[in-house]
């Protein structure tokens, strides 16, 4: 099976809230989930690296990657995605945003307008009560450490 390296950002605005993006499956219309901004790592890229350029492509926001948070957490699971598996080894990092943005779906590729459906700010508490697919599903406690700047000795192992 291949495998392919990522990274996302827990992105927050000045409210606290979380930017998701709600992606479906192209080829699968009823498989759809909410997932943070990122996506997989180009040759040579560092995971960091990697974090700040998906952040500018989906979200339109430009970061040294010196400034993002982390890494806070890890995880690798197979990933079913257009009729394919893909083993996805991600790192996740944190940005809180000083102040608001407009979100424009514009920027995205033709890929990305394909199969996201909408960008969205989603409170903690909605997060926590949602029936929605949110991966990963401890998002709430990544949202708490990008509030709290708490970033670990070693990157939280996610399931």
């Amino acid at each position: 099976m291949k495998a392919r390296t990522a990274a996302r950002v827990v992105l927050l605005n000045p409210a606290g809230e979380v930017l998701l993006l709600h992606v479906k499956d192209m080829h699968d219309d009823s498989r759809h989930w909410w997932i943070t901004c990122g996506g997989g790592a180009e040759l040579g890229e560092t995971a960091v690296q990697t974090a700040a350029r998906e952040l500018s492509e989906e979200a339109g926001i430009e970061c040294d990657p010196a400034d993002l948070l982390g890494p806070l957490a890890s995880r690798s699971f197979v990933m079913e995605f257009r009729h394919h598996s893909t083993i996805q080894h991600e790192t996740y990092y944190g940005m809180q945003c000083d102040e608001d943005f407009d979100f424009d779906e514009a920027i995205w590729t033709d890929i990305e307008k394909a199969s996201i459906v909408e960008g969205r700010w989603w409170s903690l508490s909605e997060l926590s009560s949602t029936t929605d697919v949110i991966y990963p599903p401890q998002l709430p406690t990544l949202v708490e450490m990008v509030q709290r700047r708490d970033v670990p000795d070693e990157p939280l192992v996610l399931e």
